[in-house]
């Protein structure tokens, strides 16, 4: 999809982004890493002990990526504030856990070999253009992330497409798939939005979480019993698939997430709070239920959140919307004190239900 939005993809996470999180401790936790074929450069070539601490090589790392590694950055949406209003965006309308990771590259080499993966991915084009090889499915589901033998022909692609920034490309589960930068000399940054759809033994799960206090019963020592455990046991399984409700898985995972975004501690938006060209994004994963007036108790973050009535009216806007100006708020509530909306917009960042980004 060509969304002709590239400067509004460039900013979700600029170079000064993925540089930030180059360090020693980033490659120890392995939250960052340097692939080169398929394989990950070993932390001693990137790193040396320095006073007992290790201290990152900038002059290998760069010689690393000219010569043909790629930067593999995890979880960026915990590090970066827009990447984390998108992943908690995407997650509310597929109804499904989302992370984002970042790759940049600096040659034709890819980081990966020809492979699938065990989830869906959305492809977002940040800089440079990546040229992308599709070789479709080999089998039918289920499948996990596998790489393709590279001794075996994979045969040619069923689809070859060239990503520039703002582009997006949906690589649905398991289809065989490769990149690699597309100009000699180029380099290129996306990033991908992995989409981790629940599975049967996600859901089977959860419904024995549900009953596990009635499951509780030991296995007899004694042999003479077994059958009768074995009896109850079956008893048991059957009210398992009887009590199988997708309604209630979903709500139940709505409920477990965590909320997206942290406390705004120090959040500096005046006495008076945000100005009018505030954005303000929803940090909530999933959609609760909000009434139309009055406050409301909702379940998100592996608790309960208490909400007031013009909180209700704020993020009912907002995620109806995705995102909003304060000014844009404002016009939308006609009939609320501009003030008070600012205090509670406020409120809801300090109390991470919101992001706010200065433009």
């Amino acid at each position: 999809m060509k969304t002709g939005q590239a400067a509004a993809c460039a900013g979700l996470l600029p170079w000064a982004g993925v540089n930030a999180r180059l360090s020693a401790q980033a490659l120890v936790d392995g939250e960052v890493s340097v692939m080169r074929a398929g394989r990950e450069v070993p932390l001693e070539m990137l790193t040396r002990l320095v006073g007992g601490q290790r201290v990152l090589l900038d002059a290998q790392l760069q010689a690393l990526c000219q010569g043909g590694a790629s930067l593999v950055l995890l979880a960026m949406h915990r590090h970066v504030q827009a990447l984390a209003a998108l992943a908690a965006m995407v997650e509310r309308h597929v109804e499904a856990p989302v992370t984002i990771n970042a790759y940049a590259s600096f040659t034709r080499d890819g980081a990966f070999q020809i492979h699938r993966d065990g989830h869906d991915v959305l492809v977002v084009q940040i800089a440079g253009r990546k040229r992308w090889f599709c070789h479709g499915r080999r089998s039918e589901p289920p499948f996990g992330g596998e790489t393709v033998d590279p001794r075996r022909d994979p045969g040619p692609p069923e689809a070859e497409m060239v990503l520039a920034p703002g582009d997006l490309l949906f690589v649905p589960k398991g289809d065989y798939h490769r990149a690699e930068v597309a100009d000699a000399g180029g380099q290129s940054l996306h990033l991908t939005v992995a989409i981790q759809r629940p599975d049967g033994a996600e859901v089977l799960r959860w419904r024995l979480r549900e009953m596990a206090d009635r499951l509780a019963a030991p296995v007899p020592a004694d042999r003479a019993g077994w059958a009768v455990y074995e009896a109850w046991l079956r008893t048991m399984l059957a009210e398992l698939g009887d009590g199988l409700d997708f309604d209630r898985f979903q709500a139940a995972q709505a409920a477990a997430r965590p909320l997206a975004g942290t406390t705004a501690i120090g959040l500096a938006t005046g006495a008076e709070g945000p100005d009018d060209v505030t954005l303000v994004q929803p940090a909530l994963r999933r959609r609760p239920a909000l009434p139309g007036t009055g406050p409301a108790v909702i379940a998100a973050g592996g608790g309960t959140i208490r909400l007031e009535a013009l909180d209700c009216a704020i993020l009912a806007l907002l995620l109806d919307r995705d995102a909003a100006t304060m000014g844009d708020i404002t016009a939308a509530l006609p009939a609320e004190d501009p003030a008070a909306l600012r205090a509670a917009v406020a409120a809801l960042a300090r109390r991470g239900l919101v992001f706010l980004t200065a433009p």
